[in-house]
């Protein structure tokens, strides 16, 4: 919150000093002329601090730094990146390069990137955009706006903060609020092509000139530090159409941009996204994998490291994937958790800090053995 001089802190302040010099001024007349200048410069310093924070507060470019942007290496980040996400390296790579290109020309008046990641419903766009948040701003949090839930006209004040005197003004806007409190952030549109069209157009100056206002308190929030992601699940059969004709990626941006205006998105938006990344169904060894590492980081959270699972394991939680082909992997977690969990409380019981899952096929149950 702005630190403010309230009127009756200074008629408070007022008194006591005047009182004060006038009980001294028999004893020590020096002191009258010394403790009124003192007050004096007090109240001067206080007031400039209390300026310059406001200043501060109305302008968050000025907590950025640019040339520490300009610094930063997302490009050493590619493997960590492929190997949480499997079956995207083409995507990696690009956007890393791309992501790089926008870090060595960052600037007050433009975002660090604008991207539009489609594909099928689970196949790792929003986890691979809030991967992306770790290596942009590691221990900041990346802002998700499900923006399924901004179907209305109106909602372009809860993203961007209702006028004074209405309801919540004092909270601000989705978008806006997070970036005055901390500019250093990832920006994620999840389901973007399910927005009312005037929740897509306040968001050209904020693409195009990477700042606003916020409504709520006419404070400037100021994007030159954030890189946005857009998720979509529209158009995936025209861009495996393009995906396929052509390898290079401008050509392909070219032609994505005219596939996604047919879908609905307007030509002046698809404009200011910097690149479209199409990402696919992923491949059955894929899914293995990925399997693998959900597996695993289940029976972490419990404090035990899992040395080995056999392909039965992996096999049988891909088999119980009854709706892989509609839902991508999003469904696997639960599937693992359902298989494996009513073998960890047996595990931690018996005090095993590493351990080996095979499949009983017997019963279908996993069988677990304590690993060296």
């Amino acid at each position: 919150m702005t630190p403010s001089l309230h009127p009756l802190y200074l008629i408070l302040a007022a008194v006591f000093v005047v009182t004060g010099l006038y009980f001294l001024h028999d004893r020590a007349p020096i002191l009258m002329p010394c403790l009124l200048a003192a007050s004096l410069i007090a109240i001067a310093v206080r007031a400039w601090l209390i300026a310059r924070e406001r200043r501060r507060r109305r302008d968050s470019r000025a907590v950025i730094d640019f040339e520490a942007l300009r610094q930063k290496d997302a490009a050493g980040w590619a493997d960590w990146l492929k190997l949480n996400v499997r079956g995207h390296d083409a995507v990696v790579e690009r956007l890393i390069e791309r992501l790089q290109q926008n870090l060595m020309v960052a600037s007050p008046h433009r975002t660090l990137g604008a991207f539009l990641l489609v594909g099928p419903t689970g196949t790792g766009k929003t986890f691979l955009a809030e991967l992306l948040a770790k290596v942009l701003h590691p221990g900041t949090d990346p802002v998700v706006l499900r923006m399924n839930q901004y179907k209305d006209h109106q909602d372009v004040f809860t993203l961007l903060g209702p006028p004074p005197g209405q309801p919540g003004y004092e909270v601000g806007g989705a978008l806006t609020r997070p970036v005055l409190d901390n500019p250093h952030r990832v920006i994620i549109l999840d389901e973007f092509e399910k927005c009312h069209p005037d929740v897509k157009h306040c968001l050209y100056d904020v693409l195009d000139r990477g700042q606003c206002s916020e409504k709520s308190s006419g404070r400037t929030a100021h994007f030159g530090a954030c890189a946005f992601f857009a998720t979509c699940n529209g158009g995936v059969e025209s861009l495996r159409g393009i995906w396929a004709d052509t390898k290079d990626p401008a050509v392909r941006a070219a032609r994505a941009r005219d596939a996604m205006a047919r879908e609905g998105f307007e030509k002046a938006l698809l404009a200011r996204f910097d690149d479209i990344f199409l990402m696919d169904q992923l491949k059955a060894v894929d899914i293995a994998e990925i399997a693998c590492l959900q597996l695993a980081k289940h029976w972490r959270q419990y404090g035990i490291e899992v040395s080995y699972a056999s392909p039965e394991v992996i096999a049988e939680a891909l088999q119980r994937n009854r709706e892989f082909q509609e839902y991508g992997v999003r469904q696997l977690a639960r599937l693992i958790q359902d298989l494996t969990t009513p073998s960890i409380e047996a595990a931690r019981k018996s005090g095993a800090r590493r351990v080996r899952l095979d499949l009983d096929a017997a019963t279908g149950r996993v069988l677990v053995t304590e690993a060296p």
